[in-house]
């Protein structure tokens, strides 16, 4: 990465992408976390789909060609993971029994999803708080020092100001429950309500991102990233844990003189 792309992407966590009206805790939810997800993405898109995804320790009697054949199948099909005092599954009963995983093949995909969900409350934000940007970068120029800046911002404050007081009388004068429903809530509260709406949404963005993440890991733990950080603190070994394993098991079938025989 040569210099102009690093400070390209450096401008992802400097920039407040949205302009006026845009704070930092609504950076934190979309800029951030996102930017930080995607620098994950391509950590682990390169590996898995440039790279070796994983490598197998197979039989001595194994090829390169099967080597990569057990590699490919093992990287489609889940692999388990055993404690080490637990011995090797030698029927489909006992394969039921033991932890498999299969979220590494899908994290690339996952972390995608959840990048793009974090955007979703700042862009209805940006959809809808049309008026919300002008009005906070006029009254911001209105006390700079410049005269010439000062009148226009002022004056652009002013026709966006009479255009909500005009959009305020044209719903008071509206008669008729049904047309002020079909109209929505009034000018002055539509601001209100929008920014009480996307704060929801990113609050339920973030714990729905839980429970997604619960699925996705395939456990009963809803503070399960609590407790891997704190197995990372007490120095606990995946081995042991069996928190995400860097060893895992796989079984392959292999035919020889017309015998299916599996190999692991």
């Amino acid at each position: 990465m040569d210099a102009n792309n690093a400070l390209k992407l450096g401008r992802l966590f400097r920039v407040p992408y949205g302009g006026e009206g845009v704070d930092f805790v609504d950076q934190l939810n979309y800029q951030f976390t996102s930017g930080i997800i995607v620098l994950f993405i391509v950590m682990i898109g390169f590996r898995q789909y440039v790279g070796k995804p994983l490598h197998c320790w197979v039989p001595q009697e194994f090829t390169s060609s099967w080597e990569d054949y057990a590699e490919n199948i093992c990287w489609v099909q889940n692999t388990y993971f055993l404690l080490p005092n637990e011995a090797i599954p030698e029927d489909d009963f006992e394969m039921l029994r033991v932890r498999h995983i299969s979220y590494y093949q899908w994290v690339a995909i996952i972390l995608a999803g959840q990048a793009m969900m974090a955007w979703v409350p700042h862009v209805l934000w940006r959809v809808w708080s049309k008026r919300v940007p002008v009005l906070l970068k006029n009254a911001r120029e209105a006390a700079v020092p410049d005269k010439e800046v000062r009148h226009k911002a002022i004056s652009c404050l002013v026709a966006a100001l009479e255009e909500i007081s005009e959009a305020s009388k044209r719903y008071r004068r509206t008669r008729g429950i049904f047309q002020r429903c079909l109209g929505g809530p009034p000018p002055t509260t539509r601001i209100t309500l929008l920014f009480l709406i996307v704060r929801i949404f990113f609050i339920a963005n973030n714990i729905g991102q839980i429970y997604v993440m619960k699925h996705f890991i395939g456990t009963n733990d809803t503070l399960f990233g609590l407790h891997v950080f704190q197995e990372l603190l007490i120095g606990s070994e995946w081995e042991v844990s069996g928190l995400f394993p860097r060893v895992t098991y796989c079984d392959v079938k292999v035919r020889k003189l017309g015998q299916l025989k599996p190999a692991s």
